[in-house]
């Protein structure tokens, strides 16, 4: 008899470990990170691996925050970072942060930039023999309970500015997609729709932090994602335009954001999600929505917020803009931003935006970019 009861006892013990490690150690965690006008996301996967999608601005302030954020989550190892493409608001704190934390594999989009930020970026991941892998189109990589499926760039890397030659990847964990999209815009976007004209997505990381040139209106319908967030602090850009809340708010997804948002958690089980903020946009404090399916008042806050960022003055002046604020304009790095500053201080202020392009490496293909960015006023 007491054999019988200490095999039941033991029996009951097995499956309370079980039922206990199912429903506490399979979850997946993602992190999008309030760095600012920037992105940087950390996945804790099911499996307990830890995956870093960019690293923010290179700002010291931005840096410490993320190194903090990610301590402050016991991460005491980074599996895998990726980069998504070099421009300095994704890669800028990667140096710091691969000081900081023990890195195995950088996944890296493979296109070259001149920034001293990518040329430093690419010196410390040799200094310290991180293995460094270039994905691409069809690749997939098994990380414990999950699955990245890579879906952009092709081999033909040339045919696509930086923005453009964005890693673009679905994490695949039970039966959720979320979609990581880096910079990309409409070009990329139609050939990804073309290509993958019946995926759908449960989270979409909305491309270049809401910018006008992206979300094409035909992909945000295919792929009826549930929630979008965007990582986007105060900038020049305009960024997000009210358009593009619009229309993923008319798609019926729920839309989020760092500026108004603070840090987003999204916590999954594979069928199922939730999403925990900072703050509501209405400053309210930290609450917590399930799969999305929460009242409008937020999100016609989020729209109205951005129509007034929108329409507010929020111009470059490219005569009084410090090296740092000209680095921001697309295609500007910190050399040729020196270089404006320098003609301004030969030859007197602009008198007109055009003028701009008398400065050596500024061409109409950049300045076509941001012309509706600057002003001389």
């Amino acid at each position: 008899m007491n054999k019988n009861k200490l095999a039941l006892f033991l029996l009951l013990l097995s499956l309370i470990l079980i039922f206990t490690l199912n429903t506490t150690a399979q979850n997946l965690k993602i992190h999008f990170i309030d760095v600012g006008q920037g992105d940087s996301i950390l996945i804790e996967e099911a499996g307990g691996q830890n995956i870093l999608v960019d690293g923010g601005d290179r700002a010291d302030r931005i840096t410490a925050g993320i190194i903090n954020y990610l301590k402050n989550q016991n991460v005491k190892k980074l599996d895998y970072i990726i980069s998504t493409h070099p421009h300095a608001d994704h890669i800028g704190g990667l140096v710091d942060i691969i000081d900081s934390f023990e890195v195995k594999t950088v996944l890296d989009s493979g296109k070259l930039h001149t920034s001293k930020t990518y040329e430093n970026y690419l010196i410390k991941i040799d200094q310290e023999n991180i293995n460094f892998e270039t994905p691409r189109r069809g690749d997939k990589f098994k990380i414990g309970e999950s699955e990245l499926h890579f879906l952009h760039p092709d081999q033909n890397l040339d045919d696509y500015d930086l923005n453009n030659s964005s890693l673009v990847f679905v994490l695949k964990f039970g039966e959720q997609n979320f979609l990581f999209t880096g910079d990309i815009e409409e070009k990329v976007e139609r050939k990804l729709l073309k290509e993958n004209p019946e995926f759908k997505a449960d989270l979409i990381k909305v491309p270049h932090h809401g910018s006008e040139t992206s979300s094409f209106d035909g992909w945000i319908k295919s792929i009826k994602p549930k929630a979008a967030v965007i990582q986007v602090g105060k900038n020049h850009y305009g960024h997000p335009a009210a358009s593009v809340i619009e229309l993923y708010q008319n798609q019926g997804t729920r839309v989020y954001r760092n500026d108004l948002n603070g840090n987003i958690v999204v916590t999954a089980d594979g069928r199922n999600y939730t999403v925990k903020v900072d703050q509501s946009a209405d400053n309210s404090k930290t609450g917590t929505e399930t799969n999305a399916e929460t009242e409008n008042t937020a999100a016609e806050k989020i729209k109205s917020e951005s129509e007034n960022k929108t329409n507010s003055s929020s111009l470059i002046n490219i005569n009084t803009a410090s090296a740092a604020v000209l680095d921001q304009l697309w295609g500007i790095g910190p050399a040729t931003a020196k270089k404006i500053i320098n003609y301004r201080e030969k030859n007197g202020p602009f008198k007109q935006i055009e003028e701009i392009k008398k400065v050596d490496g500024i061409d109409d293909g950049k300045f076509g970019r941001w012309y509706d960015k600057i002003t001389v006023e």
